[in-house]
């Protein structure tokens, strides 16, 4: 099986994709080893509002400004632009009650936070990509790698590190 790279104009986005699927891989480990521990659940509960605060924002706002317009008259992208959508602001939610108090109320938004971050990752990945590569001429490409490029850079590593 051959791996196919991702379009220039994709690549930061997708590098942070791998970053923010790397933060749902160490919450996932630990939830149900950890539920007990106070100190583990709020250290990541810090560490997810961290990254959201550092490199979601940023990445949602490239998304939303760059991505997205650019793909909006692109055949069944509108359906999924929306879901996308909808989730970016569920996921803003999520990231608020990880600012919580109560421990059971940071546990459970940080599973939740986790589960719905990482299908959100996938489906870009798996649906919105490969459909802006099929349609997305070389001249709103170019378009979407400069904006892209001017709202997070080239994403070489996290911004939350």
């Amino acid at each position: 099986m051959t791996s196919r790279r991702r379009h220039e104009s994709l690549v930061p986005l997708s590098r942070e994709h791998h970053y923010g699927l790397m933060l749902c891989l160490r919450i996932h480990r630990g939830l149900g080893q950890y539920d007990n521990d106070e100190a583990w659940v709020r250290e990541r509960a810090d560490q997810a509002t961290q990254f959201f605060a550092t490199d979601l924002v940023p990445h949602f706002k490239a998304e939303e400004e760059a991505l997205f317009p650019a793909m909006r008259e692109f055949a069944g992208a509108p359906e999924l632009l929306n879901r996308l959508l909808a989730e970016h602001r569920k996921l803003e939610a999520l990231a608020d009650r990880l600012r919580g108090a109560d421990v059971a109320e940071l546990l459970d938004a940080l599973r939740e936070f986790s589960d719905l971050l990482e299908a959100h990752i996938r489906t870009e990945e798996r649906e919105l990509f490969p459909l802006y590569e099929r349609l997305a001429g070389d001249d709103v490409a170019a378009k979407v790698s400069l904006a892209v490029r001017d709202i997070i850079g080239e994403a070489m590593r996290p911004r939350s590190q």
